[in-house]
């Protein structure tokens, strides 16, 4: 076996340690063999053949096909890079400027012969008209202007064109949004309608599945405007133009006023944020005195003591100008304009707002047998639904007498609440609990908050019975599901809640109805300002609509109607 003699050096890459080197292979260095020379010699040997040299050597040439592979430096150069590749503008409400990088990797200057795809409203400059000299292995900067003019929906590819066929392109979506800046009538109200979707299967006995199906429910805002002169010049035209786009409204019942007036071309403005309708990447709007003043702003961040904006505002505004939170709406119908004279008219609109509209979700803390109690005292001013309904099945032939069958065999509680709220808070509180119901699905006690019963005599702490006026609830009710559960209120405010278990009727004026637990504290009827049913309700219907009658500093106003679900197995 041949040996070789070698010495190991180490690798001469720069100090630079690369494992997709074969290391072995670069640790031997070249040793001569033949220096010194006792290996080759001259001299013929004894059996050897005499060594003829055969020079030159001819050999028949023939054509190779190869093809050339990319390397790392084809990755960089010899082509046209572009940044940003792609803008998403989302809701343009104003002029929007954003820098494009354009960088000439080849090798050699390139003249850049034209830039297209340039829609209305969009706009490229930063550097000279086309056709223009780009240096090799430069970089220049254009800048890119969208404003809100044009299509109401932008999806447009802006491409710098080469002499060499090359192109650069740039993708720009955007979805432009036209202020909606009349102001609405208070004397006739705002109204918001709020819709959730709700899935029910409902059984013959009564037992329901109920599901949600919307994650955030619909948002509708109706009311009349006023319009006159100029503006009214400028409502007729912006509805013939402008009717099917996307409209950024103002949330109007949420209107503040500036304290401070705030200068042009800054990024906050100071307001009061708390229980209004603002939020991080939404819009804001201020407005002047007419419908010709007014600035839609982007908010990146919603703190305590005020707005900060994405971009610098554009106009100055002083103390008392009107700030709104904005959503972006569309109308829902052509408005109806109802001409008063030659220069006024009043335009009855309907927007259904087209983004997500999350509120935070709330139900009651305080819980009845693991379920959430809505004790809130309804506004008893106007006349409410108190009702019942049955589950009946008819089977009629149209000859004899049709057959009716009450399929759950009981009622359902049918009751109508109405609120008046005023102030933020309370609106906030109002707007939460709908939102916590999603619809027709949550369930919660509600108390009829009516006089039910009449206690007649005191019953101790630790008694389990209490005695009241005889209504005929032992005949009736003794302690069926929809008539056993009661809300006990007493003058000092504290309340308890507690299940009929069995009723009996002692003569002809009093009933005793057993509890399902003691009292706790002595319960004289004098300290009793109440004594109501309790039923396990949840929403009619998933509309829910919130009356503004002023500002959210003021009074609004929510109807609704509960309807009794099963609570056998609670």
């Amino acid at each position: 076996m041949a040996v070789l003699n070698g010495q190991a050096v180490l690798p001469t890459l720069g100090g630079i340690e690369n494992p997709n080197l074969t290391q072995d292979h670069w640790t031997f260095a070249w040793v001569n063999q033949f220096d010194p020379s006792p290996y080759v010699s001259d001299t013929q040997r004894v059996g050897e053949a005499t060594i003829t040299p055969h020079w030159p050597v001819e050999v028949n040439g023939r054509a190779l096909s190869v093809k050339r592979l990319h390397a790392h430096v084809d990755d960089w150069y010899h082509r046209i890079h572009i940044s940003p590749k792609q803008l998403d503008l989302g809701n343009v409400v104003s002029a929007q400027t954003q820098d494009v990088f354009l960088w000439n990797a080849f090798l050699e200057p390139r003249t850049l012969v034209d830039i297209g795809g340039t829609d209305e409203g969009v706009l490229v400059s930063g550097q000279p008209d086309p056709p223009l000299l780009f240096p090799a292995l430069k970089e220049l900067t254009w800048q890119l202007t969208v404003t809100p003019d044009g299509q109401p929906v932008l999806d447009t590819v802006v491409t710098w064109e080469f002499d060499n066929g090359r192109e650069a392109g740039l993708r720009v979506t955007a979805n432009r949004i036209i202020a909606w800046t009349f102001v609405p009538d208070w004397g006739d109200s705002i109204r918001e309608r709020l819709t959730a979707a709700t899935d029910i299967l409902q059984s013959e006995s009564g037992v329901s599945q109920r599901r949600k199906l919307r994650g955030s429910p619909r948002r509708e805002f109706n009311g009349a405007m006023y319009a006159e002169g100029r503006e009214r010049q400028l409502l007729d035209l912006a509805l013939f133009g402008w009717s099917d786009r996307i409209w950024s409204i103002p949330i109007w019942p949420d209107i503040q006023l500036l304290n401070a007036g705030i200068a042009a071309d800054v990024d906050f403005i100071p307001c009061s944020t708390q229980w209004l309708d603002f939020r991080a990447g939404g819009l804001a709007m201020l407005r002047g005195e007419d419908a010709f003043t007014s600035e839609t702003v982007e908010i990146l961040e919603v703190l305590p003591e005020g707005l900060q904006l994405k971009r610098n505002t554009q106009l100055a505004w002083p103390a008392g100008s009107r700030l709104y939170p904005a959503r972006s709406a569309q109308l829902l119908e052509e408005p109806s304009l109802n001409k008063l004279t030659d220069r006024l008219i009043e335009a009855e609109v309907r927007f259904l707002v087209v983004e997500a509209c999350d509120w935070p979700e709330w139900l009651p803390a305080s819980l009845y047998r693991g379920r959430p109690v809505w004790d809130r005292r309804p506004d008893d001013t106007e006349n409410l639904t108190h009702a019942a309904q049955r589950l009946r099945s008819t089977l009629d032939s149209g000859f004899a007498q049709p057959l009716v069958t009450d399929t759950a065999r009981r009622a359902f509680q049918v009751l109508g609440q109405r609120h008046l709220d005023l102030g933020r808070a309370a609106r906030a509180l109002v707007r939460s609990f709908i939102y916590g119901m999603c619809g027709r699905q949550k369930v919660v006690w509600v108390p009829s908050h009516m006089d039910d019963l009449t206690v007649v005599a005191t019953a101790s702490a630790v008694a389990t019975t209490i005695d009241i006026v005889n209504i005929g609830y032992t005949r009736f009710s003794n302690g069926k599901p929809g008539r056993r559960d009661i809300r006990i209120e007493l003058w000092s405010g504290t309340v308890l809640m507690r299940r009929i278990i069995g009723a009996t009727e002692l003569d002809g004026q009093t009933e005793r109805l057993a509890l399902d637990a003691a009292l706790g504290i002595e319960l004289r009827s004098d300290d009793i300002a109440r004594i109501s049913w309790m039923n396990l309700m949840r929403f009619e219907s998933d509309v829910q609509e919130i009356e503004h009658m002023t500002d959210s500093q003021g009074v609004a106003g929510w109807a609704t109607v509960f309807r009794e679900e099963r609570d056998d197995e609670f």
